[in-house]
């Protein structure tokens, strides 16, 4: 171990001598709720500290809570997550106390830098309002993948001491075995750390059924739907030799033109109508003290990154992406992606 930071081997150590429960494909659908969760949790985060985010890939292992324990040294913050509906559970996250203490520094107005890990009740609320804001976030991605409510109660927070013998660790196991769920977190370039999530077997099992069911279910209903359209095509194939109703529906065609025509003229009323064109290079997030230290050749960080494409908006809603090009003497943008209407309709506010 370097410092309080697990390593490969450290991790990887987590598999001696333990039997695994969990099939390839459980093991698939934890790393995924890993994903989806830790996916919205950083987003989350990144807007409450108005930083960039970074929580990598999961690994997936099952383990005893004694290897667990003989991981850590020294005080770490322990956060518990109790699931209260459609999943019935509690998760536990490990995190490093520096890591904790540089996203708590920033969230009362700190620069992050120079960060004394000591963790008080100030940063530990803070942490606790961090937590809350990332696991609801996490708990309402995951309530659209599995198409069912997903609730969770308010974080529990404590300081735990690995050294001390006596302490009870996890908080929520009675079990013998655990699964661990690793992740790594980085803030910007000011602090990375690891990031670990636990939960028992029966948890992992319960919400892994959830996930593959829900995946098998849409499957079976696109398969459904496919075949479905064949067979009406089948059907109507008779028909079309049926030489008497080609000509009503020939009238029926000629119709539908002379409204797509009028329809047509309409429209083209609308085509001088002015809308308003801009380019969004990035946002920011900053606090009352940030805004008003704010001088002449001072410069705001935006959360996007050199090369990153723009979005482009009509009336302020997003429709594309492009990339920013010098015109003349002038600034221009290159389309380089026309958004969806599914991807339009969820830019919308």
């Amino acid at each position: 171990m370097t410092g309080d930071k697990l390593s490969q081997e450290e991790v990887d150590s987590l598999l001696k001598d333990v039997e695994l429960d969990l099939s390839d494909l459980e093991k698939d659908a934890i790393g995924e709720f890993g994903n989806i969760s830790m996916g919205a949790a950083a987003t989350a985060i990144s807007t409450i500290v108005g930083k960039r985010v970074e929580i990598t890939t999961p690994k997936v292992v099952e383990t005893t809570v004694s290897n667990v324990r003989n991981l850590y040294k020294g005080l770490h913050v322990v956060t518990s997550i109790d699931y209260t509906k459609t999943l019935q559970g509690t998760n536990v996250f490990i995190l490093e106390p520096h890591v904790v203490a540089v996203i708590a520094d920033i969230m009362m107005g700190g620069t992050g830098q120079n960060v004394n890990d000591e963790l008080d009740e100030i940063k530990l609320s803070a942490i606790g309002e961090a937590m809350n804001q990332m696991m609801g976030s996490a708990a309402t991605s995951l309530s659209e993948i599995i198409k069912d409510g997903i609730e969770i109660a308010p974080p529990k927070i404590e300081k735990i001491d690995f050294n001390d013998p006596n302490v009870q660790f996890p908080p929520v196991y009675e079990g013998q075995n655990v699964v661990v769920v690793k992740f790594r977190m980085k803030v910007n370039d000011l602090v990375e750390g690891s990031l670990i999530q636990l939960m028992s077997p029966t948890f992992a099992k319960h919400f892994s059924s959830f996930l593959i069911s829900t995946i098998k279910s849409s499957s079976g209903e696109k398969q459904f739907k496919d075949e479905t359209l064949v067979d009406d095509s089948k059907a109507e194939a008779p028909t079309s030799k049926n030489s008497e109703k080609i000509k009503k529906v020939e009238l029926q065609e000629f119709d539908d033109q002379e409204n797509l025509h009028i329809s047509a003229q309409k429209i083209e009323m609308l085509l001088d109508i002015p809308l308003e064109i801009s380019v969004e290079l990035g946002r920011s997030k900053m606090n009352l003290k940030q805004i008003l230290e704010l001088g002449s050749g001072s410069l705001v960080e935006l959360d996007k990154l050199t090369g990153e494409p723009v979005d482009i908006l009509v009336n302020g809603k997003k429709v594309a992406k492009g990339e920013v090009v010098v015109v003349g003497e002038n600034f221009g943008v290159k389309i380089t992606q026309i958004l969806s209407k599914k991807e339009r309709l969820y830019s919308l506010k």
